[in-house]
Parts: structure tokens; C-alpha cells; sequence
């Protein structure tokens, strides 16, 4: 669990003994949301980019990481900027070889998760060249853009050869 997650965990107990009764699912997101916002105010931001890292490692979270690398990027911080993403690309990326094989021979659930991780690949690919053009970085922009091509271009099936039929 994070150093986030605890808080959060705390902060939610917290909020339960002070109303008699769990929150309902309206203040969970708020006192989430507001514990969120006092941790960037706090520039407390390699311990978000590890709740980023934990919370969303193989999917979602294109909001939260949106909203740090903002800050981050208002701090002329690429280096976070680039571990946030980098992070995220790293874990879904081996999410993704891992049942790649398997959805090229026809196998449905491969198939479905791996489209889920090339997706989230490519969201967490968008985050990192925002990154890069906000703080107007030519260089990493082409990388990741060069990255990004390849990417698709790796995983972009091959025409299965078929037999051509006649119909005369």
C-alpha cells in the first residue's frame, strides 16, 4: 500500500467515526479528491507518481496523472514527468507480452486483454508527449512519437494469406 493509500485509508476512517456511518460513495470521492489536491499543493509528488504506479499500473488513471504532470510540468519538472510515464509504459508494456503470443494464435481472452493494454500503452504514451510538448521538448516529442509508430507497427498483424476462389 502507498504512502496515499494509507492516508487515504486513515482519512476515510476518520470521516466514518465523525459521521456515524460508512461515507456513502459521493464523499469517498470527495475526501479522495481533496487528499489528491492537498498532496500536489504539498508538492508531494514522487509519493503520487508511486500511488500512480501502484493504483493504475495496468490501466486507467489518464485523469490523476494528467492532473500531476500539470503540476509537475508547472514546475518545469520533466524528469517526474517522464518517471510517471515511463513507469506506467514500463509495467503495461511486459502486461502486454505477456498474453501477445497467445491473442495472435486466436485465443479470445489474450485477444481482448491485449487490445485493453495497447490501449493503455498508447493513453500512457499521449500522457508522456503532453509532457514533452508543454514544455516545448522537440526531441522528446519525436521520440515518443517515433515510440509510439513503432509500437503499432510491432504489434500490426500480418494479412493471413488466403486462397483465392473463383467464382466463374
Amino acid at each position: 500500500m502507498t504512502s496515499f493509500e494509507a492516508t487515504l485509508d486513515d482519512a476515510f476512517d476518520e470521516l466514518e467515526a465523525k459521521l456515524g456511518r460508512p461515507p456513502n460513495s459521493d464523499e469517498e470521492v470527495e475526501l479522495r479528491e481533496r487528499l489528491f489536491q492537498s498532496w500536489l499543493e504539498s508538492k508531494r509528488f514522487d509519493e503520487l507518481i508511486e500511488y500512480v504506479h501502484d493504483h493504475y499500473e495496468l490501466e486507467g488513471g489518464f485523469g490523476d496523472s494528467s492532473i500531476i504532470s500539470e503540476a509537475l510540468r508547472k514546475e518545469g519538472d520533466l524528469s517526474r514527468i517522464e518517471r510517471l510515464f515511463v513507469g506506467l509504459l514500463k509495467s503495461r508494456k511486459k502486461a502486454f507480452a505477456r498474453v501477445w503470443a497467445q491473442a495472435q494464435e486466436g485465443h479470445i481472452g489474450a485477444m481482448r486483454d491485449s487490445a485493453k493494454f495497447a490501449a493503455a500503452i498508447m493513453e500512457a504514451y499521449a500522457g508522456l508527449y503532453h509532457g514533452y510538448w508543454s514544455l516545448e521538448n522537440e526531441a522528446g516529442k519525436d521520440r515518443v512519437k517515433g515510440e509510439m509508430l513503432h509500437f503499432q507497427a510491432h504489434r500490426r498483424d500480418k494479412p493471413a494469406s488466403r486462397s483465392r476462389r473463383s467464382d466463374a
